[in-house]
């Protein structure tokens, strides 16, 4: 009963083992996916502010 149980928890223990590379690859591609969102969503920010003050620009000097 003892043997079975051991065997049963090494087994689990494999299977996490070899489960750990793809949770971690899951992980990145997460977090990188995250970053890109943010970086084009700041971009965006960035030109509209950018539109946003040439055009106030333009208006004072017309």
């Amino acid at each position: 009963m003892i043997v079975q149980t051991i065997n049963a928890n090494t087994q689990m223990l494999q299977k996490a083992w070899a489960a750990l590379p793809l949770t971690k690859i899951r992980e990145r591609a997460f977090e990188a996916a995250f970053f890109s969102v943010a970086l084009i969503a700041m971009a965006g920010w960035v030109y509209f502010i950018t539109l946003l003050l040439v055009r106030l620009i333009l208006w004072f000097l017309s």
